[in-house]
Protein backbone atom coordinates (compact mmCIF):
# COMPACT_ATOMS: atom_id res chain seq x y z
CA UNK A 1 0.00 0.00 0.00
CA UNK A 2 1.49 3.80 -0.66
CA UNK A 3 2.15 5.78 2.08
CA UNK A 4 1.60 9.61 2.00
CA UNK A 5 4.98 12.28 2.22
CA UNK A 6 5.36 12.75 5.59
CA UNK A 7 8.60 12.54 7.64
CA UNK A 8 9.04 9.05 7.84
CA UNK A 9 12.43 7.21 9.29
CA UNK A 10 14.39 5.01 7.40
CA UNK A 11 13.54 7.42 3.61
CA UNK A 12 10.97 5.95 0.95
CA UNK A 13 11.16 4.31 -1.90
CA UNK A 14 9.49 3.45 -5.18
CA UNK A 15 8.99 0.23 -7.99
CA UNK A 16 11.58 0.69 -10.17
CA UNK A 17 9.85 1.04 -14.17
CA UNK A 18 13.13 0.31 -15.74
CA UNK A 19 12.61 -3.50 -14.20
CA UNK A 20 8.87 -3.77 -13.43
CA UNK A 21 7.44 -5.14 -17.22
CA UNK A 22 3.91 -6.05 -17.45
CA UNK A 23 2.55 -8.96 -15.52
CA UNK A 24 4.23 -8.64 -12.36
CA UNK A 25 2.95 -9.30 -9.37
CA UNK A 26 3.58 -6.68 -6.94
CA UNK A 27 3.37 -7.73 -3.18
CA UNK A 28 3.35 -4.58 -0.49
CA UNK A 29 2.94 -4.04 2.89
CA UNK A 30 2.68 -0.49 5.13
CA UNK A 31 2.40 0.42 8.80
CA UNK A 32 -1.15 0.86 9.02
CA UNK A 33 -3.57 -1.31 11.52
CA UNK A 34 -5.09 -3.12 9.08
CA UNK A 35 -2.15 -4.04 7.26
CA UNK A 36 -0.84 -5.18 10.77
CA UNK A 37 -3.56 -7.21 11.43
CA UNK A 38 -3.05 -8.84 7.93
CA UNK A 39 0.18 -9.45 8.21
CA UNK A 40 -0.16 -11.49 11.65
CA UNK A 41 -3.36 -13.43 11.11
CA UNK A 42 -0.94 -14.47 7.64
CA UNK A 43 2.00 -14.29 9.17
CA UNK A 44 3.84 -12.50 6.20
CA UNK A 45 5.48 -9.68 5.80
CA UNK A 46 3.15 -8.33 2.86
CA UNK A 47 -0.26 -7.59 3.44
CA UNK A 48 -1.45 -6.27 -0.26
CA UNK A 49 -0.94 -6.90 -3.84
CA UNK A 50 -1.37 -5.63 -7.34
CA UNK A 51 -0.43 -6.03 -10.92
CA UNK A 52 1.66 -3.75 -13.19
CA UNK A 53 -0.22 -3.52 -15.89
CA UNK A 54 1.95 -1.07 -18.09
CA UNK A 55 5.04 1.41 -17.42
CA UNK A 56 4.59 3.53 -14.90
CA UNK A 57 0.76 1.87 -14.07
CA UNK A 58 -0.47 -1.06 -11.67
CA UNK A 59 -4.23 -1.73 -11.12
CA UNK A 60 -5.17 -3.05 -7.48
CA UNK A 61 -8.37 -3.58 -5.18
CA UNK A 62 -7.74 -0.88 -2.17
CA UNK A 63 -10.52 0.96 -0.12
CA UNK A 64 -11.59 2.94 -2.96
CA UNK A 65 -12.23 0.14 -4.93
CA UNK A 66 -10.38 -1.37 -8.28
CA UNK A 67 -8.68 1.18 -9.56
CA UNK A 68 -5.62 2.27 -12.01
CA UNK A 69 -2.29 4.10 -10.34
CA UNK A 70 0.83 5.77 -11.34
CA UNK A 71 3.75 4.43 -9.98
CA UNK A 72 5.05 7.30 -9.58
CA UNK A 73 2.77 8.46 -6.85
CA UNK A 74 3.17 5.36 -5.18
CA UNK A 75 5.64 5.32 -2.01
CA UNK A 76 6.78 2.96 0.40
CA UNK A 77 8.17 3.37 3.81
CA UNK A 78 11.76 2.54 3.47
CA UNK A 79 11.28 -0.43 6.03
CA UNK A 80 8.59 -1.48 4.63
CA UNK A 81 8.79 -5.08 2.54
CA UNK A 82 8.37 -5.03 -0.96
CA UNK A 83 8.48 -7.77 -3.38
CA UNK A 84 7.80 -8.37 -7.35
CA UNK A 85 7.04 -11.39 -8.76
CA UNK A 86 7.15 -12.68 -12.26
CA UNK A 87 6.13 -15.94 -13.90
CA UNK A 88 9.22 -18.59 -13.96
CA UNK A 89 8.01 -19.58 -17.03
CA UNK A 90 7.13 -16.13 -18.58
CA UNK A 91 4.03 -14.77 -19.84
CA UNK A 92 2.83 -14.90 -23.38
CA UNK A 93 0.96 -11.95 -25.46
CA UNK A 94 -2.57 -13.95 -25.41
CA UNK A 95 -1.90 -14.39 -21.61
CA UNK A 96 -0.71 -10.94 -20.41
CA UNK A 97 -3.83 -9.65 -22.37
CA UNK A 98 -6.33 -11.82 -21.21
CA UNK A 99 -4.63 -10.64 -17.68
CA UNK A 100 -5.05 -7.06 -18.54
CA UNK A 101 -8.38 -6.86 -19.77
CA UNK A 102 -9.72 -8.79 -16.67
CA UNK A 103 -8.29 -6.11 -14.48
CA UNK A 104 -9.11 -3.55 -16.63
CA UNK A 105 -12.91 -4.82 -17.08
CA UNK A 106 -12.98 -5.30 -13.29
CA UNK A 107 -12.30 -0.84 -12.68
CA UNK A 108 -14.83 0.48 -10.43
CA UNK A 109 -15.27 -2.74 -8.53
CA UNK A 110 -16.40 -1.64 -4.64
CA UNK A 111 -13.95 -3.38 -2.22
CA UNK A 112 -15.20 -6.40 0.36
CA UNK A 113 -13.46 -5.81 3.51
CA UNK A 114 -15.42 -8.76 5.07
CA UNK A 115 -14.61 -11.07 2.41
CA UNK A 116 -10.64 -9.90 2.74
CA UNK A 117 -10.84 -10.57 6.50
CA UNK A 118 -12.52 -14.15 6.42
CA UNK A 119 -10.48 -15.55 3.31
CA UNK A 120 -7.25 -14.21 5.84
CA UNK A 121 -8.62 -15.91 9.01
CA UNK A 122 -9.97 -18.86 6.82
CA UNK A 123 -13.70 -18.58 6.92
CA UNK A 124 -15.00 -17.69 3.86
CA UNK A 125 -17.04 -20.09 1.62
CA UNK A 126 -19.07 -17.89 -0.45
CA UNK A 127 -17.73 -15.68 -2.81
CA UNK A 128 -19.35 -11.88 -4.36
CA UNK A 129 -18.59 -9.85 -7.53
CA UNK A 130 -16.91 -7.51 -5.35
CA UNK A 131 -12.85 -7.81 -4.62
CA UNK A 132 -10.02 -7.36 -2.28
CA UNK A 133 -6.21 -6.77 -3.79
CA UNK A 134 -5.43 -10.79 -3.72
CA UNK A 135 -8.62 -12.18 -5.09
CA UNK A 136 -8.39 -9.52 -8.31
CA UNK A 137 -4.53 -10.87 -8.82
CA UNK A 138 -5.43 -14.21 -9.01
CA UNK A 139 -8.65 -14.51 -10.71
CA UNK A 140 -6.98 -12.10 -13.15
CA UNK A 141 -4.36 -14.85 -14.22
CA UNK A 142 -7.26 -17.63 -13.60
CA UNK A 143 -8.91 -16.16 -16.06
CA UNK A 144 -5.81 -16.49 -18.51
CA UNK A 145 -5.70 -19.97 -17.64
CA UNK A 146 -2.74 -19.67 -15.26
CA UNK A 147 -3.59 -20.87 -11.42
CA UNK A 148 -1.45 -19.35 -8.98
CA UNK A 149 -3.02 -20.47 -6.22
CA UNK A 150 -5.57 -23.84 -5.87
CA UNK A 151 -8.71 -20.90 -4.97
CA UNK A 152 -8.11 -18.22 -6.86
CA UNK A 153 -11.88 -16.59 -5.06
CA UNK A 154 -10.39 -17.04 -2.00
CA UNK A 155 -5.80 -16.52 -1.27
CA UNK A 156 -4.02 -13.77 0.72
CA UNK A 157 -1.01 -11.93 -0.19
CA UNK A 158 1.24 -14.20 1.44
CA UNK A 159 -0.97 -17.30 -0.44
CA UNK A 160 0.91 -15.23 -3.66
CA UNK A 161 4.17 -14.68 -2.78
CA UNK A 162 4.45 -19.05 -1.23
CA UNK A 163 2.99 -19.73 -5.62
CA UNK A 164 5.60 -22.18 -6.59
CA UNK A 165 4.78 -20.00 -10.30
CA UNK A 166 6.59 -17.40 -9.32
CA UNK A 167 10.13 -15.76 -8.84
CA UNK A 168 11.74 -12.89 -7.26
CA UNK A 169 12.29 -9.89 -9.61
CA UNK A 170 15.89 -8.07 -8.38
CA UNK A 171 16.22 -4.48 -7.89
CA UNK A 172 12.84 -4.03 -7.88
CA UNK A 173 12.54 -0.81 -6.15
CA UNK A 174 14.55 2.39 -6.13
CA UNK A 175 15.40 5.12 -3.28
CA UNK A 176 13.24 7.79 -3.23
CA UNK A 177 13.86 11.68 -1.41
CA UNK A 178 11.05 13.15 0.66
CA UNK A 179 11.82 16.22 -2.01
CA UNK A 180 11.28 14.54 -5.24
CA UNK A 181 8.19 12.76 -3.26
CA UNK A 182 6.78 15.94 -2.43
CA UNK A 183 7.47 17.15 -5.77
CA UNK A 184 4.96 14.95 -6.69
CA UNK A 185 2.49 15.54 -4.17
CA UNK A 186 2.37 18.98 -5.32
CA UNK A 187 1.03 18.33 -9.41
CA UNK A 188 -2.55 17.36 -9.78
CA UNK A 189 -3.34 13.85 -9.91
CA UNK A 190 -5.07 12.95 -12.84
CA UNK A 191 -5.28 9.20 -11.95
CA UNK A 192 -7.27 10.25 -8.94
CA UNK A 193 -9.21 12.41 -10.54
CA UNK A 194 -10.45 9.80 -12.70
CA UNK A 195 -11.04 7.19 -9.56
CA UNK A 196 -13.06 9.83 -7.82
CA UNK A 197 -15.01 10.47 -11.42
CA UNK A 198 -15.46 6.67 -11.86
CA UNK A 199 -16.79 6.01 -8.44
CA UNK A 200 -18.92 8.93 -8.43
CA UNK A 201 -20.71 7.50 -11.88
CA UNK A 202 -20.96 3.55 -10.16
CA UNK A 203 -22.35 5.45 -7.01
CA UNK A 204 -25.15 6.95 -8.51
CA UNK A 205 -25.24 3.96 -10.74
CA UNK A 206 -26.06 1.45 -7.74
CA UNK A 207 -28.81 3.87 -6.56
CA UNK A 208 -30.66 2.19 -9.12
CA UNK A 209 -29.43 -1.04 -9.08
CA UNK A 210 -26.84 -2.34 -5.91
CA UNK A 211 -25.50 -5.01 -7.99
CA UNK A 212 -23.87 -3.04 -10.15
CA UNK A 213 -20.43 -2.95 -9.93
CA UNK A 214 -18.73 -2.20 -13.29
CA UNK A 215 -19.89 -0.21 -16.58
CA UNK A 216 -20.22 -2.77 -17.89
CA UNK A 217 -22.93 -4.05 -15.11
CA UNK A 218 -24.06 -0.37 -16.13
CA UNK A 219 -24.27 -1.07 -19.75
CA UNK A 220 -26.19 -4.25 -19.04
CA UNK A 221 -28.40 -2.17 -16.76
CA UNK A 222 -29.34 -0.02 -19.47
CA UNK A 223 -30.20 -1.66 -22.04
CA UNK A 224 -32.90 -3.00 -19.54
CA UNK A 225 -34.04 0.11 -18.49
CA UNK A 226 -33.69 2.75 -21.28
CA UNK A 227 -36.12 5.01 -19.34
CA UNK A 228 -33.07 5.84 -17.06
CA UNK A 229 -31.32 7.10 -19.76
CA UNK A 230 -30.96 10.77 -19.10
CA UNK A 231 -30.33 10.05 -15.46
CA UNK A 232 -26.86 7.88 -16.48
CA UNK A 233 -26.11 10.80 -18.88
CA UNK A 234 -26.50 13.67 -15.98
CA UNK A 235 -24.03 11.11 -13.59
CA UNK A 236 -21.73 11.31 -16.07
CA UNK A 237 -21.36 15.21 -16.68
CA UNK A 238 -21.14 15.79 -13.13
CA UNK A 239 -19.07 12.94 -12.28
CA UNK A 240 -16.45 15.02 -14.33
CA UNK A 241 -15.70 11.18 -16.11
CA UNK A 242 -15.91 12.95 -19.94
CA UNK A 243 -13.63 16.08 -19.22
CA UNK A 244 -10.84 14.37 -17.05
CA UNK A 245 -8.78 14.05 -20.32
CA UNK A 246 -8.78 17.58 -20.65
CA UNK A 247 -6.86 18.08 -17.32
CA UNK A 248 -3.40 15.61 -18.68
CA UNK A 249 -3.99 17.75 -21.91
CA UNK A 250 -3.50 21.04 -20.54
CA UNK A 251 -1.01 19.88 -17.81
CA UNK A 252 1.41 18.04 -20.51
CA UNK A 253 0.66 19.73 -23.97
CA UNK A 254 3.78 18.12 -25.38
CA UNK A 255 2.77 14.76 -25.68
CA UNK A 256 0.77 16.09 -28.32
CA UNK A 257 2.97 18.84 -30.03
CA UNK A 258 6.48 17.91 -31.60
CA UNK A 259 8.03 21.70 -31.33
CA UNK A 260 7.27 21.82 -28.15
CA UNK A 261 8.96 18.10 -27.18
CA UNK A 262 11.74 19.13 -29.12
CA UNK A 263 12.58 22.15 -26.38
CA UNK A 264 12.87 19.48 -23.66
CA UNK A 265 15.91 18.02 -22.59
CA UNK A 266 16.84 15.05 -24.26
CA UNK A 267 17.31 12.40 -21.44
CA UNK A 268 13.65 13.15 -19.70
CA UNK A 269 12.10 12.91 -23.45
CA UNK A 270 13.60 10.15 -24.81
CA UNK A 271 12.81 7.93 -21.42
CA UNK A 272 8.82 9.56 -22.08
CA UNK A 273 8.76 8.20 -25.92
CA UNK A 274 10.16 4.59 -25.27
CA UNK A 275 7.69 4.11 -22.39
CA UNK A 276 5.02 5.30 -24.83
CA UNK A 277 5.76 2.75 -27.16
CA UNK A 278 6.81 0.44 -24.99
CA UNK A 279 2.97 0.16 -23.89
CA UNK A 280 1.90 -0.27 -27.24
CA UNK A 281 2.95 -4.03 -27.39
CA UNK A 282 0.29 -5.08 -24.83
CA UNK A 283 -2.41 -5.76 -27.19
CA UNK A 284 -5.38 -4.03 -28.63
CA UNK A 285 -5.24 -0.50 -27.64
CA UNK A 286 -8.21 0.15 -24.97
CA UNK A 287 -9.72 3.10 -26.39
CA UNK A 288 -10.35 1.54 -29.91
CA UNK A 289 -11.68 -1.63 -28.11
CA UNK A 290 -13.97 0.21 -26.02
CA UNK A 291 -15.28 3.18 -28.99
CA UNK A 292 -16.19 -0.12 -31.05
CA UNK A 293 -18.18 -1.54 -27.78
CA UNK A 294 -20.06 1.99 -26.95
CA UNK A 295 -20.39 2.02 -31.19
CA UNK A 296 -22.52 -1.25 -31.55
CA UNK A 297 -24.57 -0.06 -28.27
CA UNK A 298 -25.19 3.31 -29.48
CA UNK A 299 -26.46 1.51 -33.33
CA UNK A 300 -28.37 -0.52 -31.30
CA UNK A 301 -29.99 0.79 -28.78
CA UNK A 302 -29.93 4.52 -29.90
CA UNK A 303 -29.38 5.46 -26.37
CA UNK A 304 -28.00 9.00 -25.71
CA UNK A 305 -25.56 7.25 -22.89
CA UNK A 306 -23.58 5.19 -25.54
CA UNK A 307 -23.48 8.34 -27.66
CA UNK A 308 -21.50 10.17 -25.23
CA UNK A 309 -19.32 7.17 -23.83
CA UNK A 310 -18.15 6.27 -28.03
CA UNK A 311 -17.78 9.86 -28.44
CA UNK A 312 -14.95 10.08 -25.49
CA UNK A 313 -13.16 7.24 -26.45
CA UNK A 314 -13.08 8.04 -30.06
CA UNK A 315 -11.58 10.85 -28.97
CA UNK A 316 -9.52 9.66 -26.26
CA UNK A 317 -8.44 6.71 -29.23
CA UNK A 318 -7.53 10.15 -31.21
CA UNK A 319 -5.24 11.90 -28.48
CA UNK A 320 -3.57 8.41 -27.86
CA UNK A 321 -2.84 8.27 -31.18
CA UNK A 322 -1.54 11.81 -31.61
CA UNK A 323 0.95 10.42 -28.27
CA UNK A 324 2.27 7.75 -29.98
CA UNK A 325 3.29 9.61 -33.70
CA UNK A 326 4.59 12.29 -31.75
CA UNK A 327 7.12 9.98 -29.73
CA UNK A 328 7.65 7.83 -32.88
CA UNK A 329 8.51 11.42 -34.51
CA UNK A 330 10.95 12.78 -31.75
CA UNK A 331 12.58 9.47 -31.59
CA UNK A 332 13.21 9.15 -35.07
CA UNK A 333 14.35 12.91 -35.38
CA UNK A 334 17.16 11.53 -33.08
CA UNK A 335 18.35 8.64 -34.70
CA UNK A 336 16.96 6.30 -32.44
CA UNK A 337 14.19 4.74 -34.36
CA UNK A 338 12.38 3.87 -37.73
CA UNK A 339 8.99 4.58 -38.24
CA UNK A 340 7.35 1.52 -39.97
CA UNK A 341 5.69 1.77 -43.50
CA UNK A 342 1.98 1.74 -42.28
CA UNK A 343 0.64 -1.57 -43.02
CA UNK A 344 -2.66 -1.86 -45.56
CA UNK A 345 -4.37 -5.38 -44.59
CA UNK A 346 -6.06 -6.83 -47.31
CA UNK A 347 -9.86 -6.41 -47.16
CA UNK A 348 -11.85 -9.13 -46.20
CA UNK A 349 -9.13 -11.43 -44.76
CA UNK A 350 -9.62 -12.65 -41.25
CA UNK A 351 -6.85 -9.82 -40.06
CA UNK A 352 -8.62 -7.08 -41.57
CA UNK A 353 -11.81 -8.39 -39.90
CA UNK A 354 -10.69 -8.44 -36.43
CA UNK A 355 -8.93 -5.12 -37.10
CA UNK A 356 -12.74 -3.76 -38.05
CA UNK A 357 -14.54 -5.40 -35.30
CA UNK A 358 -12.33 -3.57 -33.30
CA UNK A 359 -13.09 0.15 -34.51
CA UNK A 360 -16.07 -0.35 -36.30
CA UNK A 361 -17.92 -3.51 -35.18
CA UNK A 362 -21.38 -2.61 -37.11
CA UNK A 363 -19.95 -2.20 -40.21
CA UNK A 364 -17.95 -5.62 -40.05
CA UNK A 365 -21.39 -7.18 -39.67
CA UNK A 366 -22.27 -5.81 -42.67
CA UNK A 367 -19.67 -6.52 -44.57
CA UNK A 368 -19.38 -9.77 -43.28
CA UNK A 369 -23.75 -9.96 -44.45
CA UNK A 370 -22.81 -8.67 -47.83
CA UNK A 371 -20.02 -11.50 -48.35
CA UNK A 372 -22.39 -14.06 -46.56
CA UNK A 373 -25.49 -13.23 -49.09
CA UNK A 374 -23.05 -13.06 -52.38
CA UNK A 375 -21.20 -16.08 -51.56
CA UNK A 376 -18.15 -14.23 -52.78
CA UNK A 377 -15.38 -12.41 -50.67
CA UNK A 378 -14.28 -10.40 -54.23
CA UNK A 379 -17.38 -8.12 -53.82
CA UNK A 380 -17.96 -4.65 -52.83
CA UNK A 381 -17.40 -4.11 -48.96
CA UNK A 382 -20.64 -2.22 -48.82
CA UNK A 383 -22.81 -3.33 -51.69
CA UNK A 384 -21.68 -6.11 -52.51
CA UNK A 385 -21.20 -5.55 -56.33
CA UNK A 386 -18.54 -6.95 -58.37
CA UNK A 387 -16.19 -5.94 -59.93
CA UNK A 388 -14.57 -4.41 -56.93
CA UNK A 389 -10.12 -3.22 -56.20
CA UNK A 390 -9.13 -2.66 -53.61
CA UNK A 391 -8.08 0.97 -52.12
CA UNK A 392 -6.76 2.53 -48.99
CA UNK A 393 -7.91 6.02 -47.86
CA UNK A 394 -4.90 8.45 -47.46
CA UNK A 395 -3.23 9.87 -44.85
CA UNK A 396 -5.46 12.53 -43.66
CA UNK A 397 -8.68 10.68 -43.78
CA UNK A 398 -7.65 7.41 -42.11
CA UNK A 399 -9.27 6.15 -39.12
CA UNK A 400 -7.73 6.62 -35.96
CA UNK A 401 -8.30 2.88 -35.20
CA UNK A 402 -9.49 0.15 -37.88
CA UNK A 403 -8.22 -1.04 -41.14
CA UNK A 404 -7.33 1.93 -44.08
CA UNK A 405 -8.72 -0.21 -46.13
CA UNK A 406 -11.63 -1.27 -48.15
CA UNK A 407 -13.02 -3.01 -51.42
CA UNK A 408 -15.02 -1.09 -53.42
CA UNK A 409 -17.10 -0.97 -56.94
CA UNK A 410 -16.64 2.16 -59.15
CA UNK A 411 -19.95 3.29 -57.82
CA UNK A 412 -19.16 3.18 -54.00
CA UNK A 413 -15.96 4.93 -55.08
CA UNK A 414 -17.59 7.55 -56.88
CA UNK A 415 -19.74 8.22 -53.92
CA UNK A 416 -17.48 7.83 -51.12
CA UNK A 417 -15.07 10.74 -53.11
CA UNK A 418 -17.91 13.20 -53.85
CA UNK A 419 -17.96 13.13 -49.69
CA UNK A 420 -14.29 14.12 -49.42
CA UNK A 421 -12.77 10.94 -48.45
CA UNK A 422 -9.37 10.13 -50.83
CA UNK A 423 -8.96 6.46 -52.02
CA UNK A 424 -5.25 5.40 -53.38
CA UNK A 425 -5.30 1.55 -54.98
CA UNK A 426 -3.73 -0.79 -53.15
Amino acid sequence: MKTTVKSVLGGLKQLNDEVLVPGDIVLTTATAAVSKGVRLITRSDISHAMVYVEDRSVIDATFEGVHARNTQRVFFEGHCSVHVLRLQTGISDAQLNAVITYLRGHIGTEYSIKEAMLTAIGGAHQWSKKQFCSRLVAQAFSSAGIQLVPDPNFCSPADLKESLFLSTVPNATLLVTAEEAVRWEGNEDVTQRMRDSINLVLRGARKKDKDIQTFDDLDRHLVNHPEQDDYFCRLLEKSGYLSVWKIEQEKNPWHYDLARMSTLPTDQIENYCWSVLQNERGGPNRYIVNRGGYLLFFRQYGLRFFGLMETLYEHLATLHRRRVDVAEMWLEDKGRFSRRVPLHLTPHTDEWFVALEQWDPPKAMMTRMVIEITGRTDVCSVCGDEPANDYFLAVEHQPTGGPNTLRLCDDCLHFRQTIGESFVPL
